[in-house]
């Protein structure tokens, strides 16, 4: 696999091209600004490009910028979104345009080699992908959070762990709970959510997110 960085601080990337190193992952650039990696990108574009969320020049939204130039140029690169901030207020507007192959994580996550190298991987195949605790903070602070006050507790988990990309049997081991179980919730979820059933993980997904933009607006 062949991925291109975007991070403005010198240290953060060479640990990350370390990182990536020891996954098997080659780094066909690695630069501090969004403009830069549009460049590097168009010389030899990767299967994933990693950008920092927060970056010169105004260190508020140019790596939705640049994460946006990238899906609109690239519709089939993979773009991974990290952030240092629970709750950085651009993270429902990235999936705005789609969720295919876009992924935002915090930083600390990313230091995980096995995180790491599998949502690389669900990127390259073109699946979202979207950290745990941003899920719930997207969640938890959704304008229709009124809707959200109709699933059990349970029933939220496992809605979070959707908005993650789990398969059923990855949430089954998550929440202890039977995949025909987990099947019975997600239907439930989609009843009171007002959402169709959708037939594969990732419109699942998309579908949540979905939802989520949706709300923003309403």
């Amino acid at each position: 696999m062949r991925v291109a960085i975007a991070e403005d601080s010198g240290l953060i990337r060479e640990a990350l091209g370390v990182l990536l190193a020891t996954i098997g992952v080659e780094v066909t650039a690695s630069v501090p600004t969004g403009t830069e990696l549009l460049a590097a990108v168009r010389a030899e574009p990767p299967d994933v490009a990693i950008v920092d969320m927060r970056m010169p020049p105004t260190r508020t939204n140019e790596g939705l910028l640049t994460a946006r130039g990238l899906k609109q140029a690239y519709p089939g690169m993979g773009v991974l979104v990290v952030t240092a901030h629970d709750d950085d207020p651009f993270a429902a507007d990235l999936f705005a345009g789609g969720a295919e192959g876009v992924g935002y994580m915090r930083k600390d996550n990313i230091t995980d080699r096995q995180a790491l190298k599998d949502a690389l991987t669900r990127l390259r195949d073109g699946q979202p992908v979207i950290d745990s605790h941003i899920a719930a903070r997207l969640l938890a602070g959704h304008p229709q959070s009124q809707r959200l006050r109709g699933l059990s507790e349970r029933e939220r988990r496992i809605l979070e762990l959707m908005a993650q990309g789990l398969s059923n049997s990855g949430i089954s081991q998550q929440v202890h709970l039977s995949p025909k179980t987990v099947e019975s919730h997600i239907a439930s979820i989609f009843g009171k959510l007002g959402l169709r059933m959708e037939p594969s993980e990732n419109r699942r997904v998309l579908a949540v997110l979905a939802w989520v933009e949706a709300g923003r607006h309403g």
